[in-house]
């Protein structure tokens, strides 16, 4: 059955609610702008940058049975989280609840309510399936199951100066003192002292990495005892 959705980890049919009709499933628009060229037939097409694409709105249309959830339904449909929906498995969304929810009568009589949720998604479809790697060897790859590079969290554990390398990245760390974490959706590099992360960017140099689709090979020079790859695959 393809009558739910799930939103923050909550399934719609926990309350009360049943999906009509599903969003299409759509590819995210690329960010491009367009400039007309004295003397040139059509338009210069300019990319804003290497895979950027825009968001876009999936909208759920639903029918919940007992009224007397409505407030508890407004209460839940804010704010921002992820959503998953039932005709594409496996994965989940960013997104958030974008517009203003109204509850119409069916029919006269009837206490059936029909509303229309738009979900503002982030372009990326983030995998279910996306296991933590702890490479103990220089020399490994890592292979992106994904058709789009994913933005990983990875954590050093190590002493010294460390050059890591992944892909065509090369980040070199100057007196790690035990851990660092980086971490590339933040744009930050720090340690973890207790619950609070403590900036490290002063001693790194280089971009952040990405994994892109297919197979990333990952080495490192210094005294290393591991490095932690937290993923994040996705599709576009």
């Amino acid at each position: 059955m393809n009558d739910w959705f799930l939103w923050n980890g909550a399934r719609c049919t926990d309350y009360g609610i049943h999906v009509l009709n599903q969003p299409d499933i759509v590819r995210p628009a690329e960010r491009i702008s367009t400039e007309k060229v004295f003397g040139r037939s059509g338009a210069l097409t300019k990319l804003e940058g290497d895979a950027v694409f825009d968001e876009f709105v999936a909208p759920v249309e639903c029918i919940v049975r007992d009224t007397s959830r409505l407030r508890e339904i407004s209460s839940w449909l804010h704010g921002e989280g992820k959503v998953a929906f039932a005709n594409r498995p496996g994965g989940f969304f960013y997104a958030r609840v974008a517009n203003q929810i109204e509850y119409a009568k069916i029919l006269r009589g009837n206490s059936h309510r029909n509303f229309t949720i738009n979900f503002r998604c982030q372009p990326h479809f983030y995998h279910d399936e996306s296991p933590t790697e702890t490479l103990r060897e220089s020399g490994a790859f890592i292979t992106n199951p994904g058709t789009a590079a994913s933005e990983p969290v990875i954590t050093i554990t190590g002493s010294g100066d460390i050059t890591l390398m992944i892909g065509q990245y090369i980040v070199e760390l100057e007196g790690v003192d035990g851990s660092i974490v980086l971490d590339t959706p933040r744009v930050e590099a720090y340690k973890m002292d207790g619950p609070l992360p403590v900036s490290r960017n002063s001693i790194m140099t280089g971009g952040f990495p990405v994994l892109v689709p297919g197979a990333n090979a990952v080495s490192w020079t210094g005294e290393v005892a591991s490095v932690t790859i937290q993923p994040h695959w996705r599709d576009i």
